[in-house]
Parts: structure tokens; C-alpha cells; sequence
């Protein structure tokens, strides 16, 4: 693989990702409920409109505490729903706000509205509500305190009902959490499966499944954002570019079983000579590549000559054969603040050529860093690509 291929490469998330509203980091169930609050709000605001243009052109009898109550809880509803588009972090709070108006509506109905016989029903959707918004300890707490509400309205001669009919709502809205309370556990470890496989598939994105090691995705987004880092880091970097020497011959004597033997021993050897902080990766065939944070050329150079020398140092068994195995090592440095590392990639792949041309194993530097204040060096024009495997 060249760098000319290495380079159309993107280190963003994969086209077509939708944003999560919660941001990258949120759980899949507080997305979920995130999404399932502005629907329900939406559909509530529609809903009422609807009550208040049949109440207001006569086709639905309402008293006017009612109506007011109505009026008071679409608009309630269009200022949280505002405030969830503003602030998607905050949609539990928001959530409990609107339950909790929805909950007092439908309070006020079973005292206000004595002509509807079915008022009750309205605790059912807000019960369901509560479990799919808040989670189960909220749904039941809603279906303990529709059942209070229930017995208060009786008791005062609000609402008449048989005891069967009391028995029927107590058993149907038990039944309705019962279901709630099974469906939200099932739908949480679902989406916790789902998201730990996405874990795993995007860390298998990332790494290399022969060596282990950070693959160049992974070496791009560590030069864009540093571990721990909440942003792109001003500091210069320095690469140092490593490649197999010979590795076309040792796949045709050894096969490809051989030489991948060879690239796990190199990348084994590579890891042992680094800094903390110091990142290595296959960026792929038989080239790895170093990032070295904060590094000067010639700090990298040494740095270079260390893993030159412990590969160097490798005898890999090949079926019975020890086969002494080395490197061609090119060191570049960023040039300036903010320079892509494709860049200096290049710049470490022409001084990698270089040692190649000079006979390998051997590590070679591209150009210094300008000094402070001086305008950036031009690129490098890469050299032509020697056959593979050299």
C-alpha cells in the first residue's frame, strides 16, 4: 500500500451516521427516550388544538375551568418543547415537567368533566408514557397515583362507578405497567447489546487484526485529537515511517503465512523502544508508522535509530529457518502549526525511499522544521515508488 492510496483515506465517522441529539456520547436509551418526549409533545400540541377547535365551534361540550386548563397546557407544552430543542441534555427534567402537567390535565378532568364516563382512560397513555419517558419506577408511580386520584374523585361524588367498574380500571392500567415495565427492560438490554457491538465494531475499525495494533484511521484521528484531548493540539508532531526491507522476498520464499509471522514479530519490536504517549501503527502492507507528539527532528531521528535497532535485533523462525529481518526507517517532522499528517507522512515516506536508495536499514530524515516566525517550507515532491517489497 502506498501513500498515495493512504491518503484518500477519511478519519470522520462513516457517511451517513445520523447525530445522536444528545451528543456522540449519549446512551442509546436516553436517545430513545429523547425522540419518544418530542413526539409525544408534539402529538399532545396537535391534540389539543383539536379539543380546543371542537370545543370552540361547539361540537364538544367543555367547562371553561376545563377549557382554560386545556389552553394552559398546550401552551406549557410549546415552551418545553422549545426548551427540549434547546437543551437536549436536560430531556429527564423536561420530561418530568410534562408528565407532571399532563398528569394534573387529567386530574382536573375526572372533578371538571362529569359528562365525559371515560375519563379515567386518560391516566392509561400517561402511564405508558412515564415508563417509555422516565423509566419503570416512574410508570408505576404514575399508576399508584391515578389510583389515588380515583379513589379522592369517588370519595368526593365526582365520579360514580360501580365496584366492578373500579376493579376492571385497577386490574387494566396494572396489567398495561406490567406490560410497560417488561417491554422498557427488554428495549434497555437490547439497545445495551446493540451499542456494545457498536463498540466493538468501531475499535475493530481502528486496529489492525494481525499485528493488533492502531490501524492509520486510528493514527489519523490520534494526530487530530490526541487521547484525552478535548480538541486538536497546536503542537507539532514528528512521524517516523518504517518498512519492511525485502518483505516481497520473504512472502515468495516463506508464503504469506511467513510474512505475516515477520509483521507481528516487527510490530512486537516496535512497541518496545517508544516513549509513553509515542503511538505506533500498521498503516498497512509492510509499513508501520510512528507518531511522536511534541518531538523535534532530531529527538525523532534517535527515536528512529532505537527501533531501527530492535528490529534489527529480531531472528524470526520460518518453519525451522531464522531469518534476520530489518528496516528502512524515514523521520519527518511537522513544519508548521497545523500541518495534516498526511503531510508529514509524505515527508517521512520520501526519507524512508531515501535509506532504501542508501543501501536499507537504515534511518533517514526528511527536511528540518523552519525556525519560529519563518514562513513553512514547500512540500516535498514524493519520490517515485520503487517496486513493491524492496
Amino acid at each position: 500500500m502506498t501513500l498515495r492510496q493512504h491518503s484518500g483515506a477519511s478519519a470522520s465517522s462513516p457517511a451517513g451516521a445520523a447525530a445522536l441529539p444528545l451528543g456522540q456520547g449519549a446512551e442509546p436509551v436516553d436517545v430513545l427516550r429523547h425522540r419518544f418526549l418530542r413526539t409525544a409533545m408534539i402529538a399532545t400540541v396537535v391534540w389539543g388544538a383539536v379539543i380546543l377547535s371542537g370545543s370552540g365551534l361547539g361540537l364538544l361540550a367543555m367547562d371553561p375551568p376545563q377549557g382554560r386548563n386545556n389552553v394552559l397546557f398546550v401552551g406549557f407544552n410549546l415552551v418545553l418543547l422549545l426548551a427540549l430543542q434547546r437543551w437536549p441534555e436536560r430531556a429527564v427534567p423536561i420530561g418530568w415537567a410534562y408528565l407532571s402537567g399532563a398528569f394534573v390535565l387529567a386530574t382536573s378532568a375526572q372533578f371538571l368533566v362529569s359528562d365525559d364516563q371515560f375519563r379515567m382512560l386518560l391516566f392509561f397513555p400517561l402511564t405508558g408514557g412515564a415508563f417509555l419517558i422516565l423509566g419503570r419506577r416512574a410508570g408505576w408511580l404514575s399508576i399508584v397515583a391515578a389510583s389515588v386520584v380515583l379513589a379522592v374523585a369517588m370519595a368526593q361524588g365526582a365520579f360514580a362507578v360501580s365496584p366492578l367498574a373500579v376493579s376492571s380500571f385497577l386490574l387494566s392500567i396494572g396489567f398495561c405497567g406490567l406490560f410497560f415495565h417488561v417491554f422498557e427492560r427488554q428495549a434497555r438490554a437490547a439497545l445495551d447489546l446493540v451499542a456494545a457491538q457498536n463498540a466493538a465494531l468501531d475499535a475493530a475499525a481502528r486496529q489492525d487484526p494481525l499485528t493488533g495494533l492502531p490501524n492509520l484511521r486510528a493514527f489519523r484521528e490520534a494526530v487530530i485529537r490526541p487521547a484525552g484531548a478535548p480538541q486538536a493540539t497546536p503542537e507539532p508532531f514528528a512521524v517516523v515511517f518504517v518498512d519492511v526491507d525485502h518483505f516481497k522476498s520473504i512472502n515468495d520464499r516463506f508464503g504469506h503465512g511467513g510474512g505475516d509471522l515477520v509483521l507481528a514479530a516487527v510490530a512486537r519490536s516496535l512497541r518496545v523502544p517508544l516513549r509513553p504517549g509515542d503511538m505506533v501503527a500498521r498503516i498497512g502492507g509492510e509499513e508501520f508508522a510512528v507518531l511522536l507528539p511534541a518531538t523535534g527532528l532530531a529527538a525523532a531521528a534517535a527515536v528512529g535509530e532505537r527501533l531501527r535497532a530492535a528490529v534489527a535485533a529480531l531472528q524470526v523462525d520460518l518453519g525451522g529457518v531464522r531469518v534476520a529481518v530489518t528496516v528502512s526507517v524515514g523521520v519527518a517532522v511537522a513544519r508548521h502549526v497545523g500541518e495534516s499528517v498526511d503531510a508529514v507522512l509524505r515527508d517521512a515516506d520520501v526519507a524512508m525511499y531515501r535509506a532504501k536508495a542508501e543501501g536499507r536499514n537504515r534511518v533517514m530524515s526528511g527536511p528540518p522544521a523552519p525556525p519560529a516566525g519563518a514562513a513553512a517550507m514547500p512540500e516535498v515532491a514524493r519520490a517515485e515508488n520503487p517496486p513493491p517489497g524492496v
